[in-house]
């Protein structure tokens, strides 16, 4: 493939990492073909970090030889990828170098979810469906940074895991009737669970004039509960990368937040099939990262 071409207020960055996603195989599978066009052949990835090698003529903030976190949205399955500074930010100091890699996409969803679609408060209780995914294992994290008292929910196995991210109760739905633990707890709900599965029991655990927030699909089951607040996740570009960035950096730094990396694949074909394969069937506890 070609180099990209750089526009402006974009920056080129030579890859040293990136994250899969499971909005990379959801884009693999087709599911989003109803409602966007993609020009092939398609470059898949999400999220990255890497060094920026070559800057565009506005750019200010940025210099060649910045080590950086992008969420780029597409094109980071490859050394090189373009973006705009502002889905840019510093890489935060971290003692696992590949960690910063699964910051972005999750990071970005996580912070914009607490932040902006529910709008939590310090002395909340929030309720995270599938706590210990990508997602929810930093909504977990950055739940009890912002000040909130956190009911996660997983399969069972994960309980110590969740716990030691910092949930206050752990409910396993595998092994208890997480619906009846946690009944009517909730101020807000987290709905992180594949595909919505989580909805049967966030219906009961959510409180009268609560929100309940899901990042897939909502509940069939909302309609019994006329005084919940029901949102779905829905990208906004109001909301800038570059201060989610800020905050899960700042977050780092005081040691409130880290990404657990369950494995490293190399930048090969094979490496990228078996990474997929893993995070598509569920198969770990931590983020899967390609490098390069």
């Amino acid at each position: 493939m070609p180099m990209p071409q750089i526009g402006a207020d974009e920056v080129l960055v030579k890859t040293n990492a990136f994250a899969i996603n499971a909005f990379d195989i959801s884009v693999r599978n087709g599911v989003f073909r109803n409602s966007v066009t993609l020009l092939f052949p398609f470059i898949l990835g999400s999220d990255a970090v890497g060094r920026i090698v070559k800057v565009g003529k506005n750019v200010k903030n940025y210099h060649v030889g910045d080590d950086v976190m992008a969420h780029p949205g597409l094109g980071a399955y490859a050394e090189f990828f373009k973006v705009a500074t502002a889905h840019l930010g510093p890489l935060p100091s971290i003692s696992e170098p590949y960690e910063a890699a699964g910051l972005p996409l999750s990071g970005i969803t996580a912070y914009n979810v607490l932040v902006h679609t529910a709008q939590v408060q310090a002395g909340q209780t929030i309720a995270i469906l599938g706590a210990s995914g990508g997602v929810g294992s930093l909504l977990v994290q950055m739940a009890k940074a912002l000040g909130l008292y956190v009911l996660g929910t997983d399969v069972e196995n994960a309980r110590e895991h969740v716990l030691s991210l910092g949930a206050d109760e752990f409910g396993g739905y595998d092994s208890e009737r997480v619906r009846d633990k946690f009944s009517r707890m909730a101020d807000v709900l987290i709905d992180a669970t594949n595909n919505g599965v989580g909805g049967v029991a966030g219906v009961e655990i959510i409180k009268d004039n609560g929100t309940y927030v899901s990042l897939t699909s909502l509940p069939t089951e909302r309609y019994t509960r006329p005084n919940v607040t029901f949102k779905q996740t829905i990208p906004n570009p109001k909301y800038l990368d570059s201060d989610a960035f800020f905050a899960i950096s700042l977050m780092i730094r005081n040691h409130q937040l880290h990404v657990p990396v369950s494995q490293l694949k190399p930048f090969t074909l094979e490496g990228i099939i078996e990474a997929q394969n893993i995070v598509e069937h569920n198969c770990t506890d931590g983020k899967v990262i390609i490098t390069l």
